[in-house]
């Protein structure tokens, strides 16, 4: 089993909008995927922004979303270039190969692939699912019900197992049974965001994190998003326990890398595909 991350386009923001207390200078960063292969089938961990953007964001409740990747996030994005299902065959992957894709969330920068991979099975928390689709209009915020919700996917809803404890998190759904990807539930930037464990054969594990932070800087620093960008993403309250818990949990397991999908240090502080780990 190998590990490999691809950057479905990147942005530019002013440090301190997504790390309270950083300061205004400016910093590139990614939209970040994961490819895992196993045996002979690839395993994505979310699908970034995706090769229908323009048309998700043309609908009037969307244009919210449009403005914020322009204006917020100033979004550098070309579906040809940096969709990921673009991106597979010139790194040596066949999209076809990939039987399954875990969503850490449903919000548009990291469900945006979905239908571009009709042949996979999408895992994705009950609870962030009903939370997603439930949401109408404006109220939808950075959910596009399209991308996810009717559009002929194969969507097993899972939910996290009290009886399975992992690391420091009360629950955990292990996907293949056999120990390889752990999802434990990280809240707070979306209702239902999962986290996904990798323990590689080589002994060394990454920590996907999602959108739980933004920047390593704000794990480092146990230093939360702005109050702003909570605001502009809607975060919930458990946004900061989480935080807290991925900082003690950093402390604890001093080898368990952690890699959010918008680290700025990407590539250098883990290199992008075709490298794998």
């Amino acid at each position: 089993m190998k590990l490999s991350f691809i950057s479905t386009g990147y942005g530019r923001v002013h440090l301190g909008l997504f790390v309270q207390g950083g300061g205004w200078k400016k910093v590139r960063f990614p939209i970040l995927c994961a490819v895992i292969e196993r045996e002979d089938e690839l395993v994505l961990f979310d699908t970034g922004i995706g090769t229908r953007i323009a048309e998700d964001f043309r609908p009037l409740p969307h244009r919210g979303n449009w403005f914020f990747s322009k204006a917020v996030m100033h979004t550098d994005f070309e579906p040809a270039r940096d969709a990921l299902v673009n991106q597979l065959p010139a790194v040596g992957f066949d999209p076809a190969d990939v039987k399954y894709a875990i969503i850490s969330h449903l919000h548009w920068d990291h469900a945006g692939g979905m239908r571009d991979f009709p042949g996979a099975r999408f895992i994705v928390n009950r609870y962030e699912w009903d939370e997603a689709t439930a949401r109408k209009g404006m109220a939808a915020g950075a959910y596009i019900k399209g991308q996810f919700d009717g559009a002929g996917l194969d969507t097993q809803l899972i939910s996290t197992d009290p009886l399975k404890p992992y690391l420091s998190f009360p629950a955990s759904y292990d996907v293949f049974d056999d120990g390889a990807l752990v999802l434990v539930d990280v809240p707070g930037h979306a209702p239902g965001q999962l986290g996904m464990v990798v323990n590689l054969p080589s002994g060394r594990r990454f920590f996907l994190t999602g959108d739980s932070f933004y920047f390593p800087d704000s794990l480092e620093r146990m230093a939360p998003k702005s109050r702003i960008m909570q605001a502009l993403v809607k975060e919930g309250p458990e946004s900061e326990e989480t935080l807290e818990r991925l900082w003690h949990l950093m402390k604890d397991e001093p080898d368990l890398e952690m890699v959010p999908c918008h680290d700025y240090r990407i590539p250098g502080r883990f290199e992008l595909a075709p490298y794998s780990y």
